[in-house]
């Protein structure tokens, strides 16, 4: 809602109480800023084309979990497509793997949407990978290297059940499992951390750790409504096994792949991480 309709529904003396649910704001400004959300994620894809080369070669990894039931290139081709590589997107989305400084400057951008503030988009969107670049490129490659680790552990400890599971590796796989989970949700809140407060890194990963383990199932949750916005696409071209459906979803991809799940994180994290940090009503700007 902007100022001037809050002006018009208030009468002369009276203070505006703004009674809608977050649920409500968001398709309000889903509705508004759809267009502008467009224009985001593909001004972002072309700052984070390095993200989806190392993305594109880690589904490799991915790949050989189906290993066993690809029988040709045509195959292959199919599981690096619809299963392996849109695996490897979601965790850009998160963002696990992405470019530091440009996700800082997109993540403000959907900040200020989710708070209904006034941005100057493609302005603020530099001015924020600039006032990051430092801070979002350790993020950024901190965040990468324990992220292969992670894929590369799975990879392994994958090769190792197949010849012979025990009790010790099944432990260990799910000991990896609950790390890797941790890991994700810490992700979803350091960029948000990043461009509301001034913070370093170590008590960045400190708080994203502390809203990892405290808010475990409400951040479980948005993991599952933002898996489904990246992977729900591409079931109906897994049931449909339709070429035409797959470009479909890629386009989907292209135009509002990172922003739509960007803003659905951005509607929940900034609430939870302003209930803590900052008594003080939401701003948009670093204290």
């Amino acid at each position: 809602m902007t100022e001037e309709e809050k002006i018009f529904d208030v009468a002369p003396g009276e203070k505006y109480v703004d009674d809608r649910s977050r649920m409500t704001i968001f398709f309000q400004v889903l509705g508004r800023k759809f267009w502008k959300l467009i224009s985001m994620n593909l001004i972002f894809l072309i700052f984070n084309i390095p993200s989806i080369i190392i993305s594109f070669l880690l589904s490799g990894y991915v790949i050989n979990v189906f290993s066993p039931f690809i029988e040709n290139a045509d195959e292959m081709a199919a599981v690096l497509f619809v299963y392996s590589f849109p695996l490897l997107m979601f965790l850009m989305v998160i963002p696990a793997i992405t470019v530091g400084p440009a996700q800082a400057g997109l993540t403000y951008l959907l900040r200020c949407f989710s708070y209904e503030l006034p941005t100057f988009y493609w302005s603020d969107f530099k001015d924020k990978m600039k006032e990051n670049l430092k801070q979002g490129i350790a993020v950024s490659l901190i965040n990468l290297v324990a992220i292969v680790l992670l894929i590369i552990d799975f990879y392994l400890y994958g090769q190792m059940t197949d010849n012979g599971s025990n009790f010790m590796l099944s432990a260990a796989n799910g000991l990896l499992i609950v790390v890797f989970l941790l890991f994700v949700m810490m992700s979803m809140y350091i960029y948000p951390m990043m461009v509301s407060y001034e913070l370093n890194l170590k008590n960045l990963y400190k708080n994203a750790f502390l809203f990892s383990i405290g808010r475990f199932l409400p951040n479980l949750g948005v993991l599952i409504i933002c898996f489904l916005l990246v992977i729900g696409p591409m079931a109906v071209v897994m049931f449909s096994g339709n070429a035409i459906a797959l470009v479909i979803v890629y386009i989907y991809y292209l135009i509002l792949g990172f922003s739509l799940p960007g803003l659905v994180l951005n509607f929940f994290i900034n609430p939870a991480i302003d209930k803590y940090l900052r008594p003080a009503p939401a701003q948009g700007n670093k204290e």
